[in-house]
């Protein structure tokens, strides 16, 4: 369990990277892992993409229940209080000054060049994390076959949250319950991953 240079070192770690970062759960990710997985090496590379699928599945921004999972590894509940705490109060704080400061400005076109910018560099963020994630997960036809449709079910219109029961029902069918062959997204535990 950690101690209290930990459990501050994990609200400030979040706290800069919710304060630094635009676009959402998605854009917070690549930073994440920078300080988590490269700097601090708290998480392992695989454990990372573990805690990003994880927090897919769950309801909640994907962020949030990330800093969760690192803050409860490192130091308990308290570790992920101040974990969710570091990553919300940054938007909680933009929000407040942009209400005050900004109500006026919503139509000026300098503001409106800026955020063109954010959005564009945001989406290149949130691109990065999926193809990451992707070369650590799609790694077999059956995978691929997998992303394919639930990227499909979302593109019609459908609800993300049918993508993650079909993923899951799928890769239960396509998998047997880990009787098959070596369940996608472990094979880089043992060999390499091909085209990793």
């Amino acid at each position: 369990m950690g101690g209290i240079g930990t459990v501050f070192r994990l609200f400030w770690s979040f706290f800069k990277i919710g304060f630094f970062t635009f676009g959402g759960g998605l854009a917070m990710i690549p930073f994440i892992e920078e300080e988590f997985v490269k700097k601090l090496r708290w998480v392992g590379k695989d454990e990372m993409t573990e805690m990003v699928i994880l927090s897919q599945t769950l309801p909640g921004v994907v962020a949030v229940n990330v800093s969760i999972l690192i803050g409860q590894r490192k130091a308990g509940l308290i570790g992920a209080i101040m974990a969710v705490l570091g990553t919300v109060l940054p938007a909680l704080i933009a929000i407040v000054l942009i209400l005050e400061l900004l109500s006026g400005f919503e139509d000026n076109k300098y503001v409106k060049m800026v955020f063109v910018g954010i959005k564009a560099s945001s989406a290149a963020l949130i691109l990065h994390t999926v193809w990451r994630l992707s070369r650590k997960t799609i790694s077999t036809a059956k995978t691929l076959a997998i992303g394919v449709i639930a990227l499909a079910i979302v593109m019609v219109g459908f609800s993300a949250a049918w993508s993650i029961v079909m993923g899951a029902v799928a890769g239960y069918l396509l998998y047997g319950c880990g009787k098959d062959e070596q369940i996608a997204g472990t094979e880089g535990k043992g060999k390499e991953v091909e085209g990793a």
